[in-house]
């Protein structure tokens, strides 16, 4: 595993072993491609292929916009990442966080690592109403905390020891 940039300082990505793309570009990648997004509904019993097709398009042009938008003007850029179970509160350390736009299906997972400084694990279009419960996003509970146990195992505690890890890479 490897932690890229996507926006320097703010928001980054892991990079899997034998994956040709970090975990956000891939997502971006697959959520504004129609064919992708086709065979997804279909494989998944969606009833109108075409709506979902569309709105899924939208919603990933909109959920990039707001990221690109909340990066470059220096926001917070936990008005986008929200804690991934409403009992979490606070700014604990590695906390699992979500990042979706209002009313839709697509979700981006990250760890927060510090104060407006996260690390996206994966995504996945939600298909039900617990993560647990489709194997999309399973597979991305799982990343979430294989990822959440790679920070805490190479000593991540803030901002500073995560940099340290960037550097070492």
């Amino acid at each position: 595993m490897k932690i890229v940039p996507i926006f320097e300082d703010r928001l980054y990505a892991f990079s899997y072993d034998g994956e040709d793309y970090n975990e956000y570009d891939r997502l971006m990648d697959q959520w504004t491609n129609a064919d992708y997004l086709k065979r997804y509904a279909e494989r998944n019993h969606v009833n109108d292929v075409r709506g979902f097709v569309a709105r899924s398009l939208d919603e990933a042009e909109e959920m990039e916009d707001t990221i690109i938008e909340l990066a470059e003007s220096g926001k917070p850029l936990d008005h986008f990442f929200r804690p991934l179970h409403d009992f979490e509160t606070g700014e604990r350390v590695l906390a699992l966080r979500k990042g979706k736009m209002n009313r839709n299906s697509l979700r981006i997972y990250a760890v927060k690592v510090d104060v407006d400084l996260f690390v996206i694990t994966g995504g996945a279009i939600k298909m039900s109403q617990r993560m647990k419960d489709h194997p999309d996003t399973l597979l991305e509970w799982q990343k979430l905390n294989k990822a959440k146990d790679y920070l805490r195992e190479n000593g991540i505690v803030d901002e500073d020891s995560f940099f340290e890890l960037i550097n070492d890479q």
